[in-house]
């Protein structure tokens, strides 16, 4: 497969007001190929949603690079990414913050054609209009008539707009229904597919996780712990974490488990060695000490653990 996107040793550090940093994301490789859903997953605040915007430009990276189609776009001024942004585009989660209440849907969607210098505006809105499943009638009204799954829509045909190779989805379902959740998974699904866009998809849903993507990143306290393909990493975790994640939804076969023990580390002061070990119930004297490495422990398949569960 031909590689899109890939991060090389990325972090996102900020510099707090008393002088401490919070380290948001921590030395993050990964690779996005053309065409293909990488989903992003772990708990609230592990850092999937800064190392999402990271990787497209939305904030500079502390440290590493990124490089989109073998050229490096990290460090580039903003004049000079200006030429990448078109390629790379984001689904915001609150659909209703993303939208100028002062402008209406027809406005609002030709602004990029018209900013990129782009031509035959009024055919691409009704073209991408018709493939998010609104019509026309829109064009004149304001976001606050719409819905939150209908702004969810306009905001998904928004980010189309200058045919981007990449969408960064971030958590595009987790402030609506269930029902309409799964209208907009099934959207997403189905546009990535006739469209070949490669998707970032960040969310916390493994259900959803399992629709989408092809394969799956889960990250814990900045840093992913273990990656591969969606299915296998589903069905047979190799990291206690993921695992953990696997265990805490709901089934109708079976109770809940324990739940984790403890809270999750601050990310201003991580624990030394591996960060989950506070937390994990198989952990041993070594996960004190030494951090593990991301490292293959199948083909596809990498793990930051030193006692993996393959």
């Amino acid at each position: 497969m031909t590689v899109l996107l890939e991060a090389k040793n990325l972090s996102k550090h900020y510099r707090l007001s008393h002088g401490e940093t919070l380290r948001a994301v921590s030395d993050v490789s990964l690779v996005v190929h053309r065409g293909e859903a990488l989903a992003l997953v772990g708990e609230s605040g592990c850092g999937k949603s800064t190392l999402g915007r990271t990787l497209i430009g939305l904030g500079a990276p502390s440290s590493g690079e990124v490089f989109f189609e073998g050229e490096r776009i990290s460090g580039l001024s903003d004049r000079a990414l200006r030429r990448w942004r078109p390629r790379m585009q984001m689904v915001f989660q609150d659909s209703s913050s993303t939208f100028n209440p002062r402008r209406t849907i027809g406005e609002t969607l030709a602004e990029p054609m018209r900013i990129h210098g782009r031509t035959g505006i009024a055919d691409r809105i009704a073209a991408l209009l018709e493939q998010v499943g609104l019509s026309s009638s829109v064009l004149s009204r304001y976001p606050h008539e719409f819905s939150g799954g209908q702004r969810q829509r306009l905001n998904i045909a928004r980010a189309l707009m200058l045919g981007p190779d990449l969408l960064v989805a971030d958590e595009p379902t987790s402030a609506l229904d269930v029902s309409v959740q799964a209208q907009i998974v099934n959207l997403l699904r189905d546009l990535r597919n006739s469209l070949d866009v490669a998707c970032v998809f960040i969310s916390h849903d493994l259900a959803v996780v399992r629709q989408m993507a092809d394969r799956i990143a889960v990250m814990y306290l900045g840093r992913i712990v273990e990656e591969g393909d969606v299915l296998a990493v589903l069905e047979a975790p190799a990291h206690p974490y993921t695992r953990a994640l696997l265990d805490a939804v709901p089934r109708p076969d079976r109770p809940l488990p324990p739940p984790l023990k403890g809270d999750v580390p601050s990310p201003v002061h991580p624990p030394q060695g591996c960060a989950f070990h506070t937390r994990c119930p198989l952990a041993q004297p070594r996960c004190a000490q030494e951090r593990p490495e991301l490292r293959q422990v199948a083909e596809g398949r990498r793990v930051a653990c030193h006692y993996p569960l393959l």
